[in-house]
C-alpha cells in the first residue's frame, strides 16, 4: 500500500496500545482509514443479516456462504485497523465479486445482488491509491458486472424462488444500495462542509494576522521614523564661517541604519571630528550609534584624553563590548585637528580611510588616505590601538564617510571600487555646485538607484 514494513509494525503496536490513527498518517491515508472503518462495519452487519435472511427463505447454500463472507469481512477489518489497508480492501473485493456472482448463479439476476458491484467504483476513490490504480480497480468491478449479466442471460438460476422473495430481495438490495450511495454522498458533503469551514476559519485567522501585522508594521515604521528623526537632531549643524568649515550629507537607507557623526571643539585649540558605522540595521543599531555619539559629545569616557584618538578608541572598545550589545560592533574614524600647528592626529578602527585632498581646482587635487590598521570597536577585548598624524595645508579638504558612500552596485553588476570613488573625489569639478551634491547625484545615477541599500553618510571639513 505504499507504507514501509516499519510503518506496518508501528501501526500494529500503536493500535494495540490504543493510539489511532498513527501520527505519521497523511490526510489522504487517514481519510481511507476512516471511510474503511465505516465500510467494513457496514459490510459485517449486512452479511450477518443475510445469514438470517437466507436461512429463513430456505437457501442454506447462501446462508453458509455468508458465514464465510462475515469471516472474510472481519479479517479484512482487522487488517485494515492494523494499517494493511490495501490488503484488507483486496479481500473485500474478492468477497464482493464472489458474493454477487454466487447469488446470481444460485437465485438469479432479478434478486439484485449484482448492484453491489456497481457501488464499489465509487468507494474505490476513497482509497489513498493513485488515480491509475483506482481506475483499474473500478474497471475490474465493471467487467465483473458485465460478465455476470452475460451469464444471467444464457442460464437459469439453480434455485427458483417465489416472486415475492425475488421482489423483496431486489427492492431490499436497491434500498441498501441507495443507502450506501447516500452515505457516500453524505460523507463527501460533510467533508466538503468541514473543509469549507476550516478554510473559512483559516481565512479569518489569516485576515486577522494580516491586520495585526499591518498594524505592527505601521507602528514599527513610526518608531523607525521617530528614531531617524532623533538621530538627525543630534547631528551637528554645518559650520559656514571661520578657519574650519564643515558640510555633510546624511541620507538614511530604506531601513534605519547605524551611521552617525559629529564634530566639536575639545578646547580652544583642538577640533575633534568623528564618524561611526554600527553593524546591521534597525532600532538597535541606531540606539548604539546614538549612545556612542552622546559619549563622544559629552566626553564622558573615564580616564580618557579626548585629544588623543588612540585613547578614545581604546576606551570605546572597553565601554561598548559586542556581547553586551546584541553582538553588534562598530567602525569609527576619529581625528583631532590642532589649529595652532595645523597638525591632524587620527585613528581609525576598521573604518574606511579618510581622504585629505590638497588643492582646490579640478584635476589638481592630490588625495592622501588617512587610516590606521586597527580592529573594529567592540569586537575583541583588550585590543591596543595606534594613531597617526599629518600636517594639513592651506585650503586642504578632509572627507570622512561610511562604506555606504562607495559600496554601490553599478548597472553592469560590478561594484564601484573604493579607488574609483577616491579618483572621483580627486577630480570632480567644483563649479558652483557642492562636491557632496555632485557625489550624491553621481552615485545614484551609477547604480540607477531610487534609494541606497546602506546609509549614505559623508562629512566635509575645509581647512583655510
Amino acid at each position: 500500500m505504499g507504507t514501509t514494513v516499519k510503518s506496518f509494525f508501528q501501526s500494529f503496536s500503536e493500535i494495540q496500545e490504543g493510539k489511532f490513527p498513527p501520527e505519521y498518517y497523511t490526510p489522504r491515508l487517514l481519510r481511507a482509514m476512516v471511510f474503511g472503518n465505516y465500510a467494513h462495519s457496514l459490510g459485517i452487519l449486512t452479511h450477518s443479516l443475510f445469514i438470517v435472511i437466507f436461512a429463513l427463505i430456505g437457501v442454506r447454500t447462501l446462508a453458509l456462504f455468508n458465514i464465510f463472507s462475515v469471516i472474510l469481512w472481519a479479517t479484512a477489518f482487522i487488517l485494515h485497523r492494523r494499517g494493511y489497508i490495501s490488503q484488507g480492501y483486496f479481500l473485500i473485493t474478492i468477497e464482493n465479486i464472489a458474493h454477487a456472482a454466487v447469488c446470481t448463479v444460485v437465485i438469479g439476476w432479478d434478486t439484485g445482488f449484482q448492484y453491489i458491484v456497481l457501488v464499489q467504483p465509487a468507494c474505490v476513490f476513497f482509497l489513498h491509491w493513485s488515480t491509475t490504480r483506482k481506475a483499474l480497480m473500478a474497471s475490474i468491478y465493471c467487467f465483473a458486472y458485465i460478465a455476470m449479466n452475460y451469464y444471467a442471460n444464457v442460464s437459469v438460476p439453480i434455485i427458483e424462488l417465489s416472486q415475492i422473495y425475488i421482489a423483496v430481495l431486489n427492492y431490499g438490495n436497491i434500498i441498501v444500495i441507495c443507502f450506501i450511495l447516500a452515505s457516500i454522498g453524505y460523507i463527501y458533503y460533510r467533508a466538503a462542509i468541514t473543509a469549507e469551514e476550516k478554510l473559512e476559519q483559516e481565512h479569518q485567522k489569516t485576515n486577522a494576522a494580516l491586520i495585526e501585522r499591518n498594524q505592527a508594521i505601521k507602528l514599527l515604521n513610526q518608531e523607525l521614523a521617530d528614531a531617524a528623526d532623533y538621530v538627525r537632531t543630534i547631528l551637528p549643524k554645518p559650520i559656514t564661517e571661520g578657519p574650519i568649515r564643515t558640510d555633510w550629507r546624511f541620507i538614511p537607507s530604506t531601513s534605519l541604519g547605524g551611521d552617525a557623526f559629529g564634530y566639536h571643539m575639545v578646547d580652544e585649540d583642538h577640533f575633534a571630528i568623528y564618524l561611526l558605522d554600527v553593524s546591521g540595521h534597525g532600532v538597535g543599531a541606531a540606539l548604539l550609534s546614538v549612545s556612542v555619539m552622546n559619549v563622544l559629545r559629552s566626553q564622558s569616557l573615564p580616564n580618557t584624553e579626548f585629544k588623543n584618538p588612540e585613547q578614545v578608541l581604546e576606551s570605546l572598545n572597553i565601554a561598548f563590548p559586542s556581547e553586551e550589545n546584541d553582538d553588534m560592533f562598530f567602525t569609527i574614524w576619529y581625528g583631532v585637528y590642532k589649529k595652532s600647528t595645523r597638525e591632524l592626529i587620527y585613528a581609525s578602527g576598521g573604518h574606511p580611510p579618510a581622504l585629505l585632498l590638497a588643492g582646490t581646482s579640478a584635476g589638481d587635487s592630490k588625495a592622501t588616505l588617512l587610516r590606521t590598521p586597527n580592529y573594529v570597536i567592540g569586537g575583541m577585548p583588550e585590543v591596543t590601538y595606534e594613531k597617526k598624524e599629518c600636517l594639513v595645508g592651506e585650503s586642504n579638504t578632509l572627507y570622512i564617510f561610511s562604506d555606504g558612500v562607495y559600496e554601490i552596485e553599478k548597472s553592469d553588476g560590478l561594484m564601484w571600487r573604493f579607488q574609483e570613488f577616491a579618483d572621483f573625489m580627486s577630480n570632480v569639478k567644483t563649479d558652483d555646485q557642492s562636491i557632496l551634491d555632485r557625489l550624491y547625484v553621481y552615485a545614484k545615477n551609477l547604480g540607477n538607484l531610487e534609494n541606497f541599500e546602506d546609509d549614505f553618510t559623508i562629512v566635509e571639513v575645509v581647512f583655510s
